[in-house]
């Protein structure tokens, strides 16, 4: 048996395995883990990681030093690549020369981690994701190895899912591991099996639209060609499974929402949760605050995922660009815009100011009106406050000469 250094998770020597998990903090345990009990056994550890600065992930995975020299290997994840491309059949080959290589050292088993963010970022189709996890379960027949591959569930596109757990003899999700195969008529307990899986990979769901899609991924992942009435009670079941990571996964898109609305400030994992939910604050944003709207839903088939409701209004951020206001026609009767920022502080300031705009539209009978158009009426919308006057000033007459 294979310890992986995570509680009560063992495999057998030679195993291929997909590891889903939620950002770096949670990839980093699974692997700190992994290769932890790899170094005790003297087991080799390589590593390939979404990350160019290869010494900083090694000292990620062993802060403390407990691997021999040599016993760890981290390479980025240009390795995938021949000629900046990838080849599943020449990365495949490339990996099995160098698993024979560990092998001729002297070292008994390897454990390998494959990430593959790279990947699910890119615009390729999944066949040569898919081609190539297949040729891995060939290696971990040919050599003495195990295999993890990193999935990481905020850039995953459900519609991989069936494909991925189809290619992959086990799963390991928030630290539980699942065996296949998939389909549920295919095996005794298989919807148990298969609803603890997708209690999983629901678990932190960023938004209702996550949950619908990792849903449907789940469904053509573990339904039979042939419906059946343990299909039925299955289906059932998904649905209760379902309903509170759905309110939760809402809850929590608002209550950062509202967060970054108000100032509210959040830490580096909120901000990652916002960027995977279209809201870059490294970037410049805008804060649109609708009213009233007519349509209180169908917001993330717009792009919107960060959404705040409040009373007779709904507020959220969008990425600036020339065609905002086209964007944000037909929204509702009265549509403020705020000025563009960047940063948290950026985002609740320019909220304030498309609340104002949302006012003047309002009384104008304007359908969408930016902060900057209000011109000399924006002194009136800012309160007196000296900044956005000053702005004003030098936009409309330049900066004040210095003085002699």
């Amino acid at each position: 048996m294979n310890d992986t250094g995570l509680p009560g998770v063992t495999l057998d020597d030679c195993e291929h395995v997909c590891v889903f998990y939620r950002g770096a903090q949670e990839r980093d345990t699974v692997l700190s883990a992994f290769f932890g009990a790899g170094y005790a056994e003297g087991d080799k550890c390589l590593c390939i990681a979404d990350d160019h600065d290869v010494t900083a992930v090694a000292d990620r995975l062993d802060p403390q030093r407990r691997s021999a020299p040599g016993q760890l290997t981290v390479l980025p994840a240009t390795a995938y690549l021949t000629d900046g491309r990838f080849r599943p059949r020449e990365a495949y080959g490339r990996w099995d020369s160098v698993v024979g290589g560990f092998i001729a050292d002297g070292y008994r088993r390897i454990r390998a981690s494959g990430e593959l963010s790279w990947f699910l970022r890119g615009r390729e189709g999944p066949g040569p994701l898919l081609e190539y996890e297949a040729l891995c379960n060939q290696l971990v027949k040919r050599r003495p190895a195990t295999i993890f591959c990193l999935y990481d569930l905020d850039l995953l596109d459900a519609a991989l899912l069936p494909g991925v757990l189809a290619r992959h003899p086990a799963a390991l999700a928030r630290g539980v591991l699942f065996r296949g195969p998939w389909p549920i008529d295919e095996r005794p307990g298989g919807a148990s099996e298969a609803l603890m899986l997708t209690n999983q990979l629901l678990s932190g769901a960023r938004d209702a639209r996550e949950v619908d899609d990792l849903l449907d991924g789940v469904r053509a992942a573990v339904l039979g060609a042939h419906p059946s009435a343990e299909h039925r009670r299955f289906l059932q079941a998904l649905d209760g499974l379902a309903a509170p990571h759905r309110r939760a996964a809402e809850s929590g898109a608002a209550e950062l929402a509202r967060c970054l609305l108000d100032g509210v400030l959040i830490d580096r994992s909120g901000e990652a949760r916002a960027r995977s939910l279209g809201v870059d604050l490294d970037r410049p944003l805008r804060a649109v605050v609708v009213r009233p709207t007519a349509d209180e839903s169908g917001w993330a088939d717009r792009g919107i995922r960060l959404v705040s409701a409040r009373a007779g209004e709904v507020a959220f951020l969008v990425a600036d660009g020339p065609d905002v206001e086209a964007r944000l026609a037909g929204l509702g009767r009265s549509v403020g815009v705020g000025r563009a920022h960047t940063g948290a502080e950026g985002a609740a300031r320019s909220y304030g100011e498309a609340r104002r705009a949302a006012d003047f539209a309002a009384a104008l009978g304007r359908p969408v009106l930016r902060h900057e158009d209000l011109g000399l009426f924006s002194l009136l919308a800012d309160g007196g406050d000296p900044g956005p006057m000053a702005a004003l000033v030098a936009e409309w007459l330049g900066a004040p000469a210095a003085r002699t």
